[in-house]
């Protein structure tokens, strides 16, 4: 059986065992490493934004019933809470120089497609308005494994792996990442400048 270099492990690998990640070729291991650190940061992130919505409601009740407030202004702001601050804080999380809590626990951050550069609250809002829609969150569990998943194309971000920022995958370019030569179009299994192994880029999206 055929092997070849995973351009991120560095790691000879059977060939049958690469799969697509933002349109290069990985080995399995990686690919489902960097969908792994996704998941648990999406993970934290929740817990981290249930905690903090049910600790601000209880905090407001307290204060609320503190100043002796008419029940319907209580209510009033519970449901802002809920139904307004609480999805923006969601939506939001990722615009942090293209951080959030969990993906700095996980090593993981929120570029522009085009620029490589670190997103903004508004692109973060972008990305994340597909959780609201029901169940999406436990589809895209599946759907980032291959990089992208809804909202990327929207909002024209990726996540990257800060481990290997720099790495032709994740800076979004055909480059050797040994000496720079231009790969585009390059079939073969090394760079024909350096010799240093590199699986091509898919043609699938």
């Amino acid at each position: 059986m055929s092997t070849a270099i995973c351009p991120l492990c560095r790691k000879p690998r059977k060939v049958r065992a690469f799969k697509p990640l933002y349109n290069a070729m990985v080995c399995a291991r990686c690919r489902n490493n960097l969908a792994t650190r996704r998941q648990l940061a999406f993970i934290l992130d929740w817990v981290l934004w249930y905690v903090i919505l049910v600790t601000a409601a209880f905090g407001l009740s307290v204060l609320l019933a503190a100043c002796r407030a008419p029940a319907d202004v209580v209510e009033t702001l519970l449901l802002a809470c809920v139904y307004v601050v609480a999805p923006l804080m969601l939506f939001m999380k990722d615009g942090f120089g293209g951080y959030s809590p969990g993906k700095v626990v996980c090593g993981v951050r929120v570029v522009h497609e085009a620029t490589n550069r670190p997103i903004g609250f508004f692109e973060s809002m972008k990305r994340n308005l597909i959780l609201y829609v029901p169940l999406m969150p436990l589809v895209m569990a599946f759907w980032l494994v291959r990089g992208h998943r809804g909202g990327d194309g929207w909002a024209g971000t990726r996540v990257i792996w800060c481990r290997y920022a720099g790495h032709p995958i994740f800076a979004g370019t055909d480059r050797c990442a040994n000496c720079q030569y231009d790969l585009t179009g390059n079939t073969s299994a090394a760079c024909p400048e350096c010799g240093r192994s590199w699986v091509a880029r898919s043609t699938e999206r």
